[in-house]
């Protein structure tokens, strides 16, 4: 018999079925199940400086914030993610409807089912630090899911929490190149604004009277912009609404309205108009130069967000300083986020005033 064998097979096909065999029945053991695939282990730094052991490249991830889960998909990883929050899963847009009922783990910020999340089977819980990470890090620890902060909703942390999320998912290249490519935006307004006297700016985020200061979410997306925020020395977002009209800035950048929140859908005509005659009619403003001017820039909430509100910056830097950034096309930017990063057609209107593409622009140039 084996000698029958050794005639028909050479030794090489021999061999290639002995290591074959021994591979599959290793693998297989007495249970009978198919072998798996292990990757080293690896250890990231999270946005609380936190280093935290993953058992390799996340294959099964549950993604609290919604900034997140945009970076997320603008790396390529979306289809790692096995459960989310409320505040993604309503989005359903946005995120063209990946996120199924079954995918809720709550609405996040202390509000998560923990079995629903010990049923995902999931290889990290990505969160941010203004939610209840820590509880959730111990409720989780005996089940073996590390918990990741992620902050992506800071603007100045963008570069750096795009690499993290590249090293938790094994998508290195992607977050480089998609790094790149808005960092390289901020340096060449960087670069042209140099030397250019700031603009003075009053920045309201959906309630009147909201605004920014530093170590707030949105001060940074301004502050980048060169923009100079006339609150920026306030003890806090809260500001009295009469105060705008005394300091009278040059230009007002307005995100959204009160009961609007982020949707891939822009709002419609009417609501942009509704929003615009709620700010010229407060008591004062329509003496201001901003108002005078027509200086009124309105983002819905979905543009200024891309890419942790650096998407915002590039509006914000375009309607301040247009003469001085010819090259930057805010509106081209915000459809390669789209389509590019976001995977989702472009849809126009999510801004007040329009902006041109590039291609638009520089045909009426022309």
């Amino acid at each position: 018999m084996i000698h029958r064998i050794k005639n028909r097979f050479s030794p090489l096909t021999l061999l290639l079925f002995a290591a074959f065999a021994a591979a599959f029945f290793a693998g297989c053991g007495e249970s009978g199940k198919t072998p798996v695939e292990h990757s080293a282990p690896l250890t990231v730094t999270d946005s609380l400086g936190r280093e935290i052991q993953l058992k390799g490249p996340a294959r099964r991830a549950i993604v609290e914030n919604a900034y997140n889960a945009e970076l997320i998909t603008a790396i390529g990883a979306i289809e790692n993610v096995a459960g989310v929050d409320y505040y993604i899963y309503q989005d359903q847009e946005g995120f063209n409807h990946r996120f199924t009922e079954d995918m809720l783990i709550g609405k996040g910020k202390g509000e998560v089912n923990y079995e629903k999340v010990i049923d995902l089977h999931p290889d990290v819980f990505i969160t941010t630090s203004n939610s209840t990470w820590s509880t959730t890090a111990e409720k989780l620890k005996d089940f073996g899911i590390p918990v990741v902060v992620v902050d992506a909703y800071y603007t100045d942390q963008f570069a750096q929490n795009v690499a993290l999320l590249g090293k938790i998912f094994g998508r290195e290249e992607a977050a480089q190149e998609l790094s790149g490519y808005f960092t390289s935006q901020l340096a060449y307004i960087d670069r042209q604004l140099k030397d250019v006297p700031k603009k003075t700016v009053y920045f309201e985020y959906r309630t009147a009277g909201t605004t920014t200061i530093p170590g707030d979410y949105f001060y940074k997306m301004v502050e980048y912009a060169h923009a100079d925020n006339i609150f920026s020395g306030a003890p806090n977002v809260r500001i009295d609404p009469e105060a705008v009209a005394l300091k009278n800035p040059a230009y007002i950048v307005k995100v959204s309205d009160t009961d609007v929140f982020s949707s891939y859908i822009p709002p419609t005509a009417d609501d942009m108009q509704k929003i615009y005659d709620g700010i010229v009619s407060r008591p004062g403003w329509a003496h201001t130069e901003a108002v005078e001017k027509g200086n009124l820039l309105l983002l819905s909430h979905y543009v200024h967000g891309g890419a942790s509100k650096l998407v915002g910056t590039m509006y914000i830097a375009k309607f301040l300083y247009p003469e001085e950034l010819p090259d930057l096309y805010p509106e081209e930017i915000f459809k390669t986020w789209t389509e590019k990063y976001q995977q989702r057609p472009y849809i126009a209107g999510h801004t007040r005033p329009a902006f041109p593409l590039k291609e638009a622009a520089a045909a009426s140039a022309s």
